[in-house]
């Protein structure tokens, strides 16, 4: 079974050259929508380097990324970049030049706890060059509440138990529910599996329908080049 429903839902895939937002559902969630963002950038743009950005508190708070984990996803060491930032708004700064920057192929944004930083005003921006680089854009944000914004796909992440029949720790599996998007349907939830052979997500269970969010209410059509598949 692979993700097709997720690429429906979506309108024929994740877009590529957009922002989309990542929120872990708790704060043990933290690690499982890192894990999404990376895997979410492969899927974008598995050949060309990713620029992850991490706010200093995400380093206190989580730890440093865990090389041989991120390795064993598909995220090559010598195509990725990261940068510490004390402050968010640096981190936002830090970001908008890296989604300027059409040698990137995703920039992660990763942010600890709330900030006035993350406003419409930026997101305008940050999905502004994204749409001209074809950057993709990824905002993590844990511990945060969702404000407006342009991000093409708003997400809420958390783990969830692998396949494994006796078990045993098997393929890296999220609880994914598509909270938004600027266009299309209103919303789902997935329960889907990371291949780290094949690199792309498969779906493990069926999916539901979900209501609107409380979250605000409030990317172009479809185009093949411009889209990512999960699966």
């Amino acid at each position: 079974m692979d993700a097709g429903p997720v690429d429906a839902a979506l309108g024929g895939g994740l877009a590529r050259g957009a922002v989309h937002e990542i929120f872990p559902t708790h704060a043990a969630d933290i690690a499982a929508a890192a894990g999404f963002a990376a895997g979410l950038t492969l899927r974008a743009s598995p050949q060309a380097p990713l620029l992850w950005i991490r706010h200093k508190r995400s380093e206190i708070e989580t730890g440093a990324l865990y090389a041989p984990g991120l390795a064993e996803m598909g995220l090559n060491a010598n195509q990725m970049i990261v940068v510490h930032v004390s402050a968010i708004a640096d981190g936002l700064r830090a970001g908008l030049e890296g989604m300027r920057c059409t040698g990137l192929g995703a920039v992660i944004i990763e942010a600890w706890g709330e900030s006035k930083h993350f406003n419409l005003t930026a997101s305008r921006k940050l999905a502004l060059a994204a749409q001209e680089s074809g950057v993709t854009g990824i905002l993590l944000r844990a511990l945060a509440e969702a404000e407006p914004s342009a991000a093409a796909t708003r997400w809420q992440v958390e783990a969830a138990l692998s396949s494994d029949p006796l078990g045993l720790p098997g393929r890296t599996t999220f609880s994914a529910h598509l909270l938004r998007q600027r266009k299309g349907l209103a919303g789902g939830q997935w329960t889907l599996e990371w291949s780290n052979e094949e690199h792309r997500f498969t779906q493990k269970a069926l999916s539901r329908p979900v209501a609107a969010p409380h979250f605000d209410r409030p990317v172009a059509p479809s185009v093949p080049s411009q889209w990512a598949k999960a699966g």
